[in-house]
Order: C-alpha cells, then sequence, then structure tokens
C-alpha cells in the first residue's frame, strides 16, 4: 500500500506541476525529496473575497492508506491557534470539509479514490469565498446583509494583519512572538512560524507585487465607518469561545507597519548586489555561475530578438543585471527604450529574483513602484527568468487573471469597455514615449562630450544607430 501511495503521489504532483495553473499563482506546494507524504500548500486568498492576497498555509500528511483514504489537512494560519478564518477554517487548525471525512455530507460529497490532492487544494481555495458568513450550516440562506457585511470586514482586517503583514515581520524581527507562545507548539504557530516558513521568498516577491492593492485595502478599512479604531470586532452566532475570530479594528497601524515592511523588503533587495559583491571578490561559485549564464543568455538572445534587447552587468556586478528592452515597431512599444534591473540574490535560486524597472512603465504588469510581475519556468535558470520577463511585456492582451496584475488602475481599463480600453492605449504608449525621452537626454550627454582621436582632442558625436553607440564623423577628419 505504501509503494502503490508513493507511486500515486508522485503522479499527482508531476501532473500539478506541469498543469496549466502552474501560470495561475494561487496554489504552491513545497516538500522534501525524502518525504513527500509530507507537503506544505499555499494558497493565495482570491480577488474580490475579504481574503484578498492573503496567504494561508496548510499542513497535508498523505497516509499509507492513500488513495483509499483522504489526506490529513491542517491550517497553519491559525495566529497561534486563536483564529477562526471562517465557519469552515478553525482556530484549532481544522479544515471542516466533507472530502475530508471532517464534516459530514451527502454520498457524492464524500472522499473517493478518483478524487486527488489537487480536488483537495480547490476545494479548500473555495472555502476563501466572497461570502463566508453563509458557508455556516443552517446560515447558508441567511441574507442578515449587516452580519454578513460584518463578518466580511473583520476577515478583511485580520486576512491584512495577520497573513501579509505578521509573517514578514517575524521573519525581519520586527514584532516578536506573544508571550507564552513558543515555536515547538508546530502546527498552530500560523503567521509566528516565518523562521522556517517554507514560502517566506513567495511572501516577500507577492508583497511587492500586491503592494499597491494592500494599500488600496487598507485605505478602504479606513474609510469604513462600522471599523472606529480600537473597537472591539463583532461576533457571529456561530463563532464560540475557543474558536472566534476577536480583535480590534486599527487600519491606521495597519497602515504604518505595511509601510516599515515596503522600505524594509526595498532595503534588502538593494543590499542583495553590494552581498553579492562580495562573493564576486572571492570567485564564488555562484557569481562564476552568474557571469557565464548571462552571457550565453545574451548570445542567444541577441540573435533571437535581433538586437532588440540587451543584457549587461550594472558595474560589472553578476547580482545585478540590466536588462534594455527597445520597443518593437508598429506595437505600443515602438520606440520606447525600457530598462530593467533584475536583482539577484546570494542564496539564488532559493531566493528568486525581484525586477525593478528604472522607466516607469503604465503596465497592468507593472506596479505603481516600478515592481513587475512575470513568472519563470524554471526559478533555477536565469534564462527562464529573463523569458518571463520578455512574455510578461509583451503579451499585447493579456487574459484576465487577477493574481497576475499588479497595477489596479491599469488593469480596470484594460479590461474595461472599448473606451476604457483604448484610454489604457494611450497611457502605456504615453509611458512608452516618455522612456525614449530619456534615452535621447542620455544620448545627447554622451553626444557632447569631447573625445580625443589620434591623439588629438577634437568634438565627436556619439549616435544611437540600430540600437548600437557608434562614432559620428568627427569635424576636420
Amino acid at each position: 500500500m505504501a509503494d502503490q501511495c508513493a507511486l500515486r503521489l508522485m503522479r499527482e504532483l508531476k501532473q500539478f506541476s506541469e498543469s496549466d495553473d502552474v501560470e495561475t499563482p494561487a496554489i504552491d506546494i513545497e516538500y522534501k525529496d525524502t518525504n513527500i507524504r509530507e507537503l506544505h500548500a499555499l494558497i493565495v486568498g482570491p480577488p474580490e473575497t475579504p481574503y484578498a492576497l492573503g496567504f494561508y498555509q496548510f499542513l497535508i500528511k498523505i497516509p499509507s492508506e492513500y488513495p483509499e483514504r483522504p489526506p490529513i489537512v491542517t491550517l497553519q494560519t491559525t495566529n497561534y491557534g486563536r483564529t477562526r478564518f471562517g465557519p469552515n477554517l478553525y482556530a484549532t487548525g481544522k479544515v471542516c470539509l466533507s472530502i475530508l471525512g471532517t464534516w459530514r455530507g451527502q454520498s457524492n460529497e464524500q472522499w473517493s479514490p478518483v478524487l486527488g490532492l489537487e480536488t483537495v487544494l480547490r476545494s479548500i481555495q473555495s472555502l476563501l469565498a466572497s461570502k463566508p458568513y453563509n458557508l455556516e450550516p443552517g446560515f447558508e440562506n441567511d441574507n442578515d446583509e449587516g452580519r454578513i457585511e460584518l463578518y466580511n470586514a473583520k476577515i478583511h482586517h485580520e486576512n491584512l494583519r495577520l497573513t501579509v503583514i505578521s509573517p514578514l515581520e517575524k521573519a525581519y524581527g520586527i514584532n516578536p512572538a506573544p508571550a507564552g507562545l513558543e515555536p515547538s507548539q508546530g502546527a498552530f504557530l500560523g503567521a509566528g512560524a516565518a523562521h522556517s516558513n517554507p514560502f517566506l521568498d513567495t511572501y516577500k516577491r507577492r508583497f511587492l507585487w500586491y503592494l499597491e492593492s494592500y494599500k488600496m485595502a487598507i485605505q478602504q478599512g479606513l474609510e469604513n465607518e462600522k471599523a472606529p479604531v480600537g473597537h472591539s470586532f463583532y461576533h457571529m452566532p456561530f463563532e464560540h469561545e475557543g474558536n472566534v475570530m476577536a480583535g480590534n479594528w486599527d487600519y491606521k497601524d495597519l497602515k504604518t507597519r505595511l509601510e516599515v515592511l515596503e522600505k524594509r523588503i526595498m532595503k534588502e533587495t538593494n543590499d542583495w548586489p553590494i552581498r553579492g559583491c562580495t562573493l564576486a571578490q572571492t570567485d564564488h561559485t555562484l557569481a562564476a555561475s552568474l557571469r557565464a549564464q548571462l552571457a550565453q543568455i545574451m548570445h542567444h538572445i541577441t540573435e533571437r530578438t535581433k538586437g532588440m534587447v540587451g543584457l549587461e552587468l550594472v558595474d560589472d556586478n553578476p547580482f545585478l543585471w540590466r536588462l534594455t528592452y527597445y520597443g518593437r515597431p508598429m506595437t505600443l512599444y515602438d520606440g520606447g527604450v525600457l530598462k530593467i534591473k533584475i536583482f539577484i540574490s546570494p542564496n539564488h535560486p532559493a531566493e528568486q529574483p525581484r525586477v525593478i524597472l528604472e522607466t516607469p512603465l503604465y503596465h497592468v504588469r507593472v506596479s505603481s513602484q516600478n515592481v513587475l510581475i512575470y513568472l519563470p519556468l524554471r526559478a533555477d535558470e536565469m534564462a527562464r527568468h529573463v523569458d518571463g520577463i520578455l512574455n510578461s511585456l509583451e503579451e499585447d492582451k493579456p487574459p484576465v487573471n487577477p493574481l497576475m496584475t499588479v497595477h489596479p488602475e491599469a488593469s480596470a481599463l484594460c479590461w474595461g469597455s472599448q473606451e476604457q480600453q483604448r484610454q489604457y492605449s494611450r497611457k502605456l504608449r504615453r509611458s512608452v514615449a516618455a522612456t525614449l525621452d530619456r534615452a535621447n537626454e542620455a544620448t545627447y550627454l554622451i553626444g557632447t562630450c569631447d573625445r580625443e582621436w589620434d591623439g588629438e582632442k577634437k568634438m565627436g558625436h556619439l549616435w544611437l544607430k540600430n540600437h548600437q553607440p557608434v562614432r559620428d564623423t568627427i569635424p576636420g577628419e
């Protein structure tokens, strides 16, 4: 049975990793090859719900009788076993779901060997609903809009506080664990388990991706008259002592904490090249590998794009790359010159690169902080990261995918009415034109420099021709 379980599980994990949903970053799975029957899953809260863009972790243990018996699933995002995140997501970590055997249901809702891990994860994802109040048995048809709104409101607050802000604060040592709660408490650590969080790098990258959405959510909370600072959350009829979402409204505090984290993560990003430079000076293996990868990528990309993409080290530092993208003719990027910095961690590939545009761009894939969202097909190959960056930029009509958009205003226009779509194109074109103006300014400065040729100092000119700097004719030559 154990062999059958392992074979079935390996097949399912392979299918999951190769599915189309790899490009939809809603669910992530981590496990050790030495024990594939103990899995960690991360589910990102669906947009347009009170769980939007929150990070919910689950521990999944696969019994040796699998698939005859269902997986055993425990919610780890519980605020040290003190917070109930929904009618089916208990403070104890219990996930109440009929296919898991943790809730009674109709015969067609019970576990069956034909079901699998992906079905379990999708079912759990469905619990992060737009109206979780109505998931409580007996309240399915309750239309008390007041209670529904209040329940959503407090989940909205704690979603930001406990699943986004607190785990990152713990990782950076900004906020200590509550008194009396030790890391040995295992499954109920929730936000406090940041030091052993297998998804910590994912948290950080997505924090940068979704930062504008988090800021908008906090502003929405500040403007909500039903969330006055210092007032306690309202308890729902189905909540009881020991299994409740208790707390107080304080969006002002969340705003301050979010700003601190933004500065901290950006500082860490900018520190990567500094730390990496030290490694490079000692001929570190990773530094040498990155240099070799850049040379190989540049060779292939020059041929493939006919010189429309350039790639170089910034200050000869293998941990900081600059990608220069010259807009293709007859596209919205025509004539533009985008400069993009790729920050590479000294812990690469355990920590994935962070990509920031030097030239602002009005684009659904580029945040207001100039952070680009993209997904590489393989995290350990820099060539795949470069491909992912180019694919993210060049997608003319990106499909509607709220988890892959990081500029809420641009997204609303891009997928709005025809007039809104035209407005999006105009804004994108204007931002592209601005990149060309900056490039021309730089070219002009180069072109007016005095140069020495053949031992004689003369006024020379450098111009961009086919995207390559060339010397113009020197007067008097």
